[in-house]
């Protein structure tokens, strides 16, 4: 009677510990096994920081497992992004001076649509922000172009989840 009742708790125990039998896939991307990612396009005077989101995505998406990503002539699906704005906010000010600022807030809007390859019809779209901080110096275009990369690994992990797990 004890083994049942332990062999019982075990049970209830390990069913809380989040494994899930069969796929997490969103309902529209279910048949989708490869993605190709290509470069995004850039709509913000920002230069040069399509690739460097591209291959933030890329690192993001292989980390996460669910798809293989393959080039646009052999993927299962084609997911292009556009990166719509980068916008730089005031967060904190100086002590003592409200005028001065002296932690910023970053954010990156990208729009997204995953396309199947053959047919180009579209299975997913929507549009993810990324943020991140940096505080204020003395070269303060340096030191947000170094807040971009940071910015960008939260895109690209906002946007893994929404195409791997639909949330």
């Amino acid at each position: 009677m004890k083994k049942a009742v332990l062999l019982l708790a075990v049970v209830i125990g390990l069913a809380g510990c989040g494994y899930k039998l069969g796929e997490i896939r969103p309902t529209p991307m279910r048949t989708v096994r490869t993605l190709a990612v290509q470069n995004f396009k850039n709509n913000t005077y920002e230069p040069r920081v399509e690739t460097l989101m591209a291959d933030t995505l890329i690192k993001a998406l292989q980390e996460d497992g669910t798809y293989t990503i393959l080039s646009d002539d052999k993927a299962d699906a084609i997911l292009e992004c556009t990166l719509t704005k980068i916008e730089r906010r005031s967060a904190r000010s100086v002590q003592n001076n409200v005028l001065a600022t002296a932690e910023f807030r970053l954010e990156l809007d990208v729009n997204y649509v995953v396309s199947d390859r053959i047919t180009g019809a579209r299975l997913m779209e929507g549009r993810v922000r990324g943020k991140t901080t940096f505080f204020s110096g003395e070269d303060l275009q340096t030191i947000e172009r170094q807040a971009i990369p940071v910015a960008a690994r939260d895109v690209a992990v906002q946007l893994s989840q929404q195409i791997s797990e639909g949330w």
